[in-house]
């Protein structure tokens, strides 16, 4: 038995469950970068903008008030990239304990629901959006909470406060990339597969966790 044998075969757990947090701290790497990219662009556009002003005034002066304008101390250290190793190090717990769930379920599923006829694929598909994907959410927002010592009251609020935003976007993304895993994707490989769709859509949950913008 080659490598790759015992990697899908001995060893799946394993695999499954390394590549889950592998691929959940890849998402967050890609999502960090945005995130600095994102500031860099709002910075640029805040010193454009208050750039125009200061000449306008000295042009004009119009207004006593726009002599006030300064511009906004950016210097270098804020177009630094700096990545948050430990931010990063908690996604790859939190997937490492998705993927033992990830392992076992859809071993489960397999078994409880083996054919592939389409009323069998609605299933398996239903089955994952009501159970998986809110256990892997809230596994996500607790686990994280937890891993950066939030209270029990502050975690309650984000989950009440994002989680169906997060299952809505859930529902678009993974019934369709489900379809083609419970249909055509062997059994040992499915995890794999779900892994590596998960890198992508672990870059949206890392915008949910630490991006976006809540009244």
């Amino acid at each position: 038995m080659g490598i790759l044998g015992k990697l899908f075969g001995k060893y799946l757990l394993v695999t499954n469950t390394v590549s889950c947090g592998l691929m959940m701290g890849f998402g967050d790497l890609f999502q960090q970068g945005h995130e600095h990219w994102k500031q860099c662009s709002r910075n640029e556009s805040v010193s454009l903008q208050s750039g125009k002003l200061l000449k306008l005034d000295s042009e004009t002066k119009i207004d006593n008030e726009i002599n006030s304008i300064t511009l906004p101390n950016i210097d270098d250290n804020d177009k630094k990239y700096v990545h948050d190793y430990i931010r990063t190090k908690n996604m790859i717990i939190v997937g490492s304990i998705q993927g033992p769930f990830h392992h076992y379920f859809y071993a489960i599923l397999e078994r409880t629901i083996p054919k592939k006829d389409a009323v069998s694929l609605v299933k398996k598909i239903l089955a994952d959006q009501f159970i998986a994907s809110p256990a892997c959410l809230a596994i996500f927002f607790c686990g994280l909470g937890a891993l950066e010592h939030n209270e029990i009251g502050s975690i309650q609020n984000e989950v009440a406060l994002k989680f169906l935003d997060t299952w809505k976007i859930d529902w678009c993304f993974w019934p369709p990339v489900q379809f083609i895993n419970f249909l055509l994707v062997p059994i040992q490989y499915r995890v794999i597969y779900t892994n590596l769709m998960t890198m992508i859509y672990d870059t949206f949950l890392s915008y949910m966790r630490y991006d976006a913008e809540y009244d």
